[in-house]
């Protein structure tokens, strides 16, 4: 797993993630990847245990880029670090 407690990596990561995601095009491939990871509600969403662990996945990978896009490296690293203890 990625060491989110070393702020060069999150900084690496956050560069490859604002290049990925930042730009117009990523922000449409984002929301798509919402609406298809259940982020946003969704009419086909079932109560059925294998989908609800699913979606629960998807929504902490996309909640976990969210942040890394959001908060400052510092931020990241003392989250990381606060995780460890």
């Amino acid at each position: 797993m990625t060491d989110l407690t070393d702020i060069r990596i999150v900084k690496g990561l956050q560069s490859n993630l604002r290049v990925t995601f930042d730009s117009p095009c990523g922000k449409e491939a984002m929301k798509f990847i919402k609406e298809i990871g259940s982020w946003t509600p969704n009419m086909l969403d079932t109560n059925e245990t294998n989908d609800i662990i699913a979606r629960d996945a998807n929504r902490r990978l996309i909640g976990m880029i969210d942040t890394i896009l959001t908060l400052t490296p510092e931020q990241i690293v003392a989250l990381a670090n606060k995780k460890e203890d």
